[in-house]
């Protein structure tokens, strides 16, 4: 049950970590979302009504729960209910209003085998298991959208977190081609790189939000040429996060406070693959095994989609003492060795998951925007 307060805001619900049982509440105006004047210019109440959306997503029912309270209808949830390599998590609603139509499309953070797909960058100009995702949300969209047939102009507020909002990005990239800037509003959280664009620029109308401590914000790699479509935005030039986190949480923030230790990660994997061929290609031994920085990330979505198995924990263990060092210490900053390879804990809290959970953003967006 959201709260709703007056003035036309309610109390937007989202999970605080992985654990969807533990709620964060957000106030979000219900007409935040701005259509008129320029496209490309950012807007903080629209930020805050794409966040409360994009931050829900992993939980179907809060999702539903905030789209309805926002005003809208005809909601649709595809590829939810599993994982699919090739797919994500899908939300589509509409809202009719007298200035037209408005499609919400939320994209889900991952889940499951997903997470192959996260690593598999491609040698492509888009990120290839976004770029595949991205297609079957267009693709979904398109006959969403046939079948409803709305009355009214069509307007497209597309939103998403971590590999949704990579997957989001690029979806915002394709329907400001086919629509226009001005009938797109992309607000992207934590996602990852997506392109390798010299263009990416001229979509003003998306915005990603990103943390400088966050490293999946900053893979693929700046150096192999990688970035967003649109504007980039840091939520880092503010003060510590920690105060305004254990307000939502309960929790201490055990993240990184600044990007020096991402900063780490992303030069010791530029020397492990200074380009993309290097990244598949260029083997390292690690025990019995040898292994590209590609098959080393491999092993850590093994991990992250809960199909570790003995093999998975000896070649963690013996990459701690390899040429991929450096990146072992920085994925288990924070994490307890033991719990990370016992099968019944699951994934447990480490400083790479605090800094890019929907805690810390949602923090860092409240301090940013004062």
């Amino acid at each position: 049950m959201l709260i709703k307060p007056e003035n036309k805001r309610i109390e937007a619900v989202y999970p605080a970590q992985q654990d969807s049982r533990k709620k964060c509440l957000s106030a979000v105006e219900t007409d935040g979302l701005d259509f008129d004047g320029d496209g490309g210019m950012f807007r903080a109440q629209t930020a805050l009504y794409a966040a409360a959306l994009a931050m829900s997503a992993a939980d179907k029912t809060m999702l539903q729960e905030n789209l309805t309270e926002l005003g809208y209808d005809k909601i649709v949830f595809l590829a939810y209910d599993g994982d699919n390599i090739d797919k994500t998590g899908l939300a589509l609603a509409l809202k009719e209003d007298k200035s037209g139509t408005t499609a919400a499309v939320v994209t889900r953070p991952t889940v499951g085998k997903e997470w192959y797909s996260n690593f598999d960058v491609g040698y492509g100009t888009e990120h290839l298991g976004f770029l595949r995702a991205a297609e079957y949300a267009e693709q979904r969209l398109t006959d969403y959208l046939y079948v409803r047939q709305p009355k009214h102009m069509i307007r497209f507020l597309v939103t998403g977190y971590s590999r949704g909002g990579a997957v989001a990005n690029i979806l915002a990239k394709r329907l400001c081609d086919r629509y226009g800037l001005d009938a797109v509003r992309g607000y992207t959280f934590g996602a990852p790189n997506t392109c390798a664009s010299v263009k990416g620029a001229r979509y003003g109308s998306i915005f990603n939000l990103v943390r400088d401590e966050d490293f999946f914000t900053r893979i693929p790699l700046a150096g192999w040429g990688y970035t967003k479509y649109g504007r980039t935005i840091s939520l880092s030039d503010c003060a510590d996060i920690g105060k305004r986190y254990r307000i939502l949480t309960g929790e201490e923030y055990i993240g990184f406070s600044d990007g020096k230790a991402a900063e780490g990660f992303l030069c010791a994997a530029m020397r492990l693959a200074p380009n993309i061929h290097a990244y598949y290609e260029r083997k390292y031994p690690v025990g019995g095994h040898e292994l590209a920085l590609y098959d080393y990330m491999l092993t850590v979505a093994q991990l992250l989609a809960d199909e570790a198995d003995e093999s998975t924990g000896d070649i963690m263990m013996g990459a701690m003492v390899s040429d991929f060092a450096d990146l072992s210490d920085f994925l288990m900053s924070g994490m307890d060795i033991g719990a990370l390879l016992s099968p019944a804990q699951g994934i447990p809290r480490c400083s790479v998951a605090d800094s890019h959970s929907p805690a810390a953003y949602m923090a860092a967006l409240d301090m940013y925007l004062g």
